[in-house]
Formats: C-alpha cells, sequence, structure tokens
C-alpha cells in the first residue's frame, strides 16, 4: 500500500487528490439516489489513467476538458431546479424577435415556413450534422491527439469554455426553442418533456426510435440559446483554420453552414440561437488560445532546463 502511495505522489505531489473528485462525485450522486451507470464508468476510467503511468497521467491531463464539461453538464440539472422559473423563460419573446429580424411572410418565421414545407430529403440532409455531431467532437480530438497536440488542447480547452458559457447563460437567460412555442403556444410549462422535434421524421422514416430516445435525455428544455450544435462546428473551423489545407478547410466550412440550417430546419433552435452559438464560439476561441499560449509558456523554462540538465547529465557521462 506505501508504494502505492509514494507511486501517487511522485505522479501529482499535492495535487494527487484532483483525480479523485469523479469518485467523490459518483458517490455523492449514490449518496442522493441518482447514481448512473457513466458516473461510476468515468470515475473509474479517471482513477486507472491518471493513477496509472506518467503517460496515462499526461492523457488524463489532456482530456480533463471533456471530463470538465461531462461533469458540468450533469450538475446543470440540478443548478436549474433551483433557479429556473417560467416567467424567467425566453419563449414568445424570442419568437417575436425572430419575426422582427428574420421573417419571411407576415407572422411566419423561417421554423414555421420549414415546418411547412419539408421533405425527406431535406430532413436526411439536415439529419446527418445532428447525427454525427457528439462523434465528431471525440473523433476530431482523438484525430488531434496523435497529430497536433497543441492545437487538440486549444480544441478541447475552447470546447469547455464554450459549453461553460453556455451552461451560465442557460440559467441566466433560460430560452424555449421553436418546436416548443408550436406545441405549447406561449405558456411555459417547467415539467415538459424534450423533444426530438423534426427529427422525429427521421425516426419514422426508419422505424427506429434513435433521435426520441437521444433527445429524451436533454438535461433541460429550455437550453435554446446559444446553440451548441452551431457552436461545435465553428470552434473547430477557427482552432484549424491555419493548419487546415484547402481539401480539409471546406469540410469545416461545410459542416459549419450546414449545421446552423440544420438547426433552424429541424425546429431545434431560433436564428437567433444559432447567432449565439456562433458569438459563444469565438470568444471561446479566443480565451482558449491565450490559456493554452500562456501554457506553452509556462512550459517552455522547465522543458529548457530538462534539456540542459540532459546535456549536463551526458557531457558528465563523457
Amino acid at each position: 500500500m506505501q508504494a502505492v502511495l509514494r507511486h501517487i505522489y511522485r505522479l501529482w505531489g499535492p495535487w494527487w487528490v484532483l483525480p479523485l473528485l469523479p469518485l467523490l462525485y459518483a458517490a455523492v450522486m449514490l449518496l442522493i439516489g441518482d447514481l448512473r451507470p457513466e458516473h461510476a464508468v468515468l470515475a473509474a476510467l479517471c482513477v486507472l489513467f491518471a493513477f496509472g503511468t506518467s503517460s496515462t497521467k499526461q492523457f488524463f491531463i489532456d482530456v480533463t476538458p471533456y471530463l470538465i464539461v461531462a461533469f458540468g453538464y450533469d450538475l446543470v440539472r440540478y443548478a436549474r431546479r433551483v433557479v429556473l422559473s417560467p416567467e424567467r423563460v425566453l419563449g414568445c419573446e424570442l419568437r417575436d424577435a425572430e419575426l422582427a429580424l428574420f421573417s419571411v411572410a407576415p407572422g411566419v418565421t423561417p421554423q414555421d415556413w420549414f415546418a411547412r414545407h419539408h421533405s425527406p430529403v431535406l430532413d436526411l440532409i439536415c439529419a446527418v450534422p445532428y447525427t454525427v455531431f457528439v462523434y465528431v467532437a471525440f473523433i476530431y480530438a482523438a484525430y488531434l491527439y496523435f497529430q497536433d497536440r497543441r492545437r487538440m488542447r486549444r480544441y478541447l480547452w475552447s470546447f469547455a469554455i464554450a459549453n461553460y458559457i453556455s451552461f451560465a447563460l442557460w440559467l441566466i437567460v433560460p430560452a424555449a426553442p421553436p418546436w416548443y412555442i408550436r406545441a405549447n403556444g406561449c405558456t411555459i410549462d417547467l415539467s415538459a418533456a424534450p423533444s426530438a422535434a423534426a427529427l422525429l421524421r427521421v425516426d419514422q422514416l426508419f422505424d427506429m426510435q434513435y433521435f426520441e430516445t437521444f433527445y429524451s435525455r436533454a438535461a433541460s428544455v429550455f437550453g435554446a440559446m446559444p446553440s451548441m450544435h452551431c457552436a461545435y462546428p465553428l470552434i473547430g473551423l477557427l482552432t484549424a483554420w491555419q493548419a487546415a489545407s484547402w481539401r480539409t478547410r471546406p469540410v469545416h466550412v461545410i459542416y459549419t453552414v450546414l449545421m446552423f440550417v440544420a438547426a433552424v430546419y429541424l425546429d431545434h433552435h431560433w436564428i437567433l440561437d444559432a447567432i449565439a452559438g456562433w458569438a459563444v464560439a469565438v470568444v471561446a476561441v479566443l480565451l482558449a488560445t491565450r490559456l493554452t499560449s500562456r501554457q506553452a509558456l509556462n512550459l517552455t523554462p522547465a522543458v529548457a532546463a530538462a534539456a540542459s540538465d540532459k546535456a549536463l547529465l551526458g557531457s558528465e557521462a563523457r
């Protein structure tokens, strides 16, 4: 046991308690009767990677932004129960703003028009970014882990910062999505169940319940603004812009624009939500760039010192 403790302290020093926080969180969830399998699995993986070897510790540090987002998203569910009230939720106010700025006809928002004018082909095209957005974030980060670790850190910290900005805005300015107003009018019912909206047409087309099941797990109905569906692709585009080639840059652009269109077409977001999502992405990338640049500067003296020590040892050995 002492050997294990020495190993942990060698890896983390006085910060050894930090990787145990997910385990503590799982224990709290167990005590309040809200433990889910993912809590236990995530806690176990954190302990395994954080206290394994120096390499697995570095991997744990690199993916910390994802962990921060996962636990933050989970905690928002409880925060909303405390701070959310019907009178604070933006509902028809957003619809009125949409009509004032983007109406396609008197009293008709773009979402209203798409609800009446849709097709299976457009449903499928717009369902693609909504199907892959979670997987793209993970796969893209995994790709950068092996190809460009520095850009991966910038991408992941942008991802984390953007999500925490959105968490704050969800609590400060909770907003109803278009599908909710279409189904319930201006009355805000905090007990309303989440919906996949127009994506239910895709479920029906393939006789499945994928989107219905996925969106039934949403933390809240009233988190339309900002649209993180729209923020994620723009984060990828902005963090890749300088490094991307003429082949890959258009892929980022098309994905970003298609997600914006899909968010409106599928009745999930107002155009204002999508614009707000883009704004959050820009702010997050700017902040993450400064953060990761400072980290690189802080590491430089340590790396230089390590290289100097290695050279000194080599000369002594000769």
